[in-house]
Parts: structure tokens; sequence; C-alpha cells
């Protein structure tokens, strides 16, 4: 059949129902149709890739997140290890301390240019020990006055020298306890801790 016969024959039809005011399609409104058309498979094709950009966009933001929390994990699990790797500086901490007061000690540097001030606490573990100290304080104390007097300014002045003095001191009093005693500790003396420790 003809196309142009079938328009005609539909116009027949539209008009034997009374339907003359519908006009008919004229190859302008076919050929508009097919553009339409076009614009569609267009518009579905365009679509069909956005959606597919979308899936790919959801998916890299999920494997995004997914690498930026493993990331997020290892630098916890690495702040924990260095948190673990903290060096503690000087001697262990006493399980319970009992500190003696030797209270302030002033004495002539070599020279007699300066005086050397110094507060004394000692640190033990045992109360036995402390005790025993205290019964003879006085040589603890002679011993010390010794001990400072014998500081020059050089050894003063040298802040690395500092713990040398302390130790020295150290071995001189712990030197003063029995070998056999009750306490049964060979270092009765654990610390000695400078409150004041200058020269004037």
């Amino acid at each position: 059949m003809n196309p142009d016969t079938e328009k005609s024959g539909f116009i027949q039809v539209l008009k034997k129902y009374r339907m003359s005011d519908v006009s008919p399609i004229d190859d302008r409104q076919e050929t508009s149709m097919k553009d339409n058309l076009q614009v569609i498979s267009i518009n579905r094709k365009a679509f069909r890739s956005a959606d597919k950009v979308a899936k790919k966009g959801i998916a890299l933001f999920l494997l995004l997140t997914a690498l930026f929390s493993f990331v997020s994990s290892l630098n916890a699990a690495e702040e924990e290890v260095e948190e673990i790797r903290v060096i503690r500086e000087g001697p262990p901490p006493l399980e319970d301390p009992q500190y003696l007061d030797l209270g302030t000690f002033v004495v002539n540097m070599p020279g007699d240019k300066y005086f050397l001030k110094s507060s004394i606490q000692l640190a033990f573990e045992n109360s036995a020990a402390k005790e025993w100290l205290l019964t003879r304080l006085p040589i603890a104390k002679d011993l010390i006055i010794t001990h400072l007097n014998s500081i020059t300014v050089e050894q003063f002045d040298d802040t690395k020298r500092r713990a040398v003095i302390k130790n020295d001191l150290q071995i001189r009093l712990n030197s003063l306890f029995p070998n056999k005693a009750v306490w049964e500790d060979s270092v009765p003396i654990r610390r000695i801790l400078f409150l004041e420790f200058y020269r004037q």
C-alpha cells in the first residue's frame, strides 16, 4: 500500500466520525517525530553512560573510603607501637620508697671564693636500713660534708658531672652499712635526691 492512500483513508475515517478538526499528519510532523525518537534514543544512551559513570563513581568512593580507613588503622597501630617504645630515663621507680631528709648543707668550695649549698634526701626501700642510718646520722652528715667540700667549681659547673657526684655520694653512704645486715639488701640507699644544689 502506498502511504499517501493510507493517509487519505485515515482522513476519511476521521471525517466519517466527525473528527474533522483533527489535522492530518503532514511530513513535517513525521520528521519531528523521527527527530524526537532520535533525541530519546540519544538521551537513553546518555542516561546509560551517566548511569555507568555514577556506578563507577560510587565504586571509586567506596574504594577510597576503605583505603582511607585502612591507612587510618595502620597509623593508629603505629601510634600504639610508638607509645610502647617510650624509654624511661633514669632508674626504675621504687616500689615503696621511704625518704630521709638530711637537711641543708653549706660548704666552702676549694679556693674559698664560693659556697656550695645543697639540700639532700635519701631514698630507701627498707625501713630497717633507714632506722639504722638514723642512729648514725652524725657520721653520715660528716661524710656528706667532706664529699661536698671536695667538689671544685669546674666539677660543679659541668652538669654531666652531677650524676657522678650523686653516684659517688651514694657509694660512700652505702659503705657505712654492715656487710651482713638484717634487711638483706646490699644497696640500702637507693637514691640520692638533691632538692637544692647551687653555688653562691
